[in-house]
């Protein structure tokens, strides 16, 4: 299947979600990141980029994670057409891009959205290409957040397409180098 059908079929099924279902979904995700955190505690001490939610999108219940893990969080925003991160000041508002008042920080690990993933760290992204982008020579670790339905047996990708250390769902803890489960 090319990028663009399963990038429909994979939208279509979160869009049916209910808000109850994508809310339960969010802190059983939440719940295996804090799981997470605790088996690589290393990364608590680092800024980690984050994202804010498209309607449908995994993502954790941040004020939760946050409760639990303390973490240093920026968030994208768009200059001039590039993405950068910013940590701001207070909980994080806007939609896609984060709302001033932030300042820029240099992220060393990154919760990355994704429409759909497979367990060999491939990523389906939304097609616009920021966090490939981004990421590209950067060398940070990365961390793929999705629902299991988003997990498939075979993602296409391309060159330019980022890939995960780790994918992260509401029921499991992918390790993409050792293939397995924690």
């Amino acid at each position: 299947m090319d990028k663009d059908l399963l990038r429909q079929v994979i939208l279509g099924k979160l869009a049916s979600l209910s808000y109850d279902e994508s809310q339960s979904l969010s802190f059983k995700l939440t719940n295996q990141l804090i799981k997470f955190f605790s088996s690589i505690p290393e990364l608590k001490d680092q800024i980690g980029g984050a994202y804010l939610p498209l309607k449908a999108e995994m993502a954790p219940a941040y004020q939760e994670l946050l409760k639990q893990v303390p973490l240093d969080l920026a968030f994208p925003v768009l200059i001039e057409g590039q993405m950068h991160f910013g940590l701001p000041n207070g909980m994080p508002r806007g939609s896609t891009w984060l709302e001033a008042p932030y300042h820029l920080a240099e992220p060393s690990w990154f919760f990355v959205p994704g429409v759909g993933f497979d367990l060999k760290g491939a990523r389906l992204g939304r097609g616009k290409g920021f966090y490939d982008r981004y990421l590209e020579g950067r060398g940070a670790l990365t961390i793929g957040l999705a629902w299991t339905e988003q997990i498939f047996e075979r993602i296409p990708v391309e060159r330019h397409d980022c890939h995960m250390d780790f994918i992260i769902t509401e029921n499991f803890c992918w390790d993409v180098a050792q293939q397995e489960k924690f």
